[in-house]
């Protein structure tokens, strides 16, 4: 006996109970839709969390001394540093590269003190490595030629009770080690997606901060973008090498939170469908196992004239693939329309965007997924509702010709 009438057969059997086969195919299609939005929301998240904190916070590379590295302190600066500059800009695989002042102290008003980060930048070309400038609320972020300008995060603010043109005062070590401070007026305030950061950074011009921890030339952090951000661990490793005395890192030397999330992003994306597919799979097994059982006699039948083990095991097998062929591709256009619009607009998650901001994720969330994934969660689908269908099989061959047909 042919294997095609077996096939022709299990056609015409899921037809026979519309409403039971319109249920299964209706779980996969759900369950396809629902793993793949979901990986793909998850996905987008990541991606925007490690493209935010690259873009405002890290670059692609940093470069500080290495006793910098161990201890923070202002006279751990960079020698020479306008000739490393030159020397990096002149590489065709640097984009954008700045150089920064990069002290800790404190911040006071006459409401309180905090503790911050004090990062002092060339306007100009830190515009070119960091898009914090992008994220000014009020105010502006270092316009005009006054001395003495700080730009502020909102939490930092709302902390210290600032506001444009209020007057804060900036408590650090200069490089002899002797307490320096200086007072400085709120240009611009700032908000990112990060509160944690906004709360604790704080930025000023480089030459207005060199002024007063006493070294005019003082540059204790490098940072730059690059060309192919997949050559970043390379490239550091080469200019370090070059320049034995620095500390050279790539951004996932810098973050090995946002290393260790990219590296294993797709792991997490597959794992989310799986266990959507497990749940699916228990829904099959059950729906499958029920047509079995109902259809003994026809089963006792078809093994009574002839039908062979391998032949009725190919039937249940195949009508559970077809349902599977039927429900998976629409899943899968369904999600691809979602992701696709949604992509574009993105999805509004402001309800939680204090508990989002404190771990530095947005608002609104853009999901994205890689073509080759789709593919790959049908062909999971597939072997999903294959393996469903192995235990009904096994039940209906288990089944007595004899017994089965006067089974009423």
């Amino acid at each position: 006996m042919s294997i095609w009438p077996i096939i022709r057969l299990s056609w015409k059997n899921i037809w026979r109970n519309k409403t039971r086969s319109a249920v299964v195919i209706i779980a996969v299609i759900l369950g396809t839709w629902a793993g793949t939005f979901m990986a793909a929301f998850m996905n987008g998240m990541v991606q925007q969390q490690i493209e935010t904190q690259l873009d405002n916070y890290i670059a692609h590379i940093q470069i500080h001394t290495k006793k910098y590295q161990e201890d923070e302190l202002p006279k751990f600066y960079i020698h020479s540093a306008d000739s490393l500059l030159k020397d990096l800009q002149s590489k065709p695989f640097v984009s954008s590269i700045t150089a920064r002042s990069v002290i800790t102290g404190l911040a006071s008003s006459s409401a309180s003190t905090f503790g911050v980060t004090i990062t002092g930048v060339y306007p100009e070309t830190e515009k070119t490595v960091s898009e914090l400038y992008t994220t000014i609320k009020e105010g502006n972020y270092f316009e005009g030629n006054a001395r003495n300008q700080i730009v502020i995060g909102e939490k930092l603010a709302t902390r210290l009770k600032l506001r444009l043109r209020s007057k804060i005062v900036l408590n650090f070590q200069d490089v002899n080690g002797t307490i320096s401070a200086g007072a400085f007026r709120v240009a611009g305030i700032y908000k990112s997606t990060n509160t944690s950061y906004d709360e604790s950074h704080v930025y000023v011009r480089i030459e207005d901060l060199n002024r007063l921890i006493g070294n005019p030339d003082a540059v204790h952090e490098v940072a730059m973008k690059i060309n192919n951000i997949e050559q970043a661990d390379t490239l550091a490793a080469q200019i370090g090498n070059l320049n034995p005395t620095l500390s050279v890192e790539s951004w996932g030397d810098i973050s090995t939170t946002l290393r260790y999330a990219s590296a294993n992003m797709d792991t997490y994306l597959y794992i989310i469908m799986v266990i959507i597919l497990i749940a699916l799979t228990f829904g099959i097994i059950n729906t499958m196992l029920m047509a079995v059982l109902e259809r003994q006699q026809e089963i006792g039948m078809l093994m009574a004239i002839g039908v062979n083990k391998a032949r009725t095991f190919s039937m249940i097998l195949s009508e559970t693939f077809f349902l599977a062929i039927f429900g998976a591709p629409i899943g899968l256009f369904l999600a691809w329309i979602g992701i696709h619009i949604l992509s574009s607009s993105g999805v509004d998650v402001s309800a939680f965007a204090a508990g989002l901001e404190e771990y530095g994720y947005s608002s609104v969330i853009y999901p994205i997924l890689e073509a080759d994934y789709y593919l790959n969660v049908g062909i999971l689908i597939i072997i999903t509702t294959l393996v469903a269908a192995i235990y009904p099989s096994y039940k209906a061959l288990k089944l007595n010709p004899v017994e089965a047909i006067r089974k009423i």
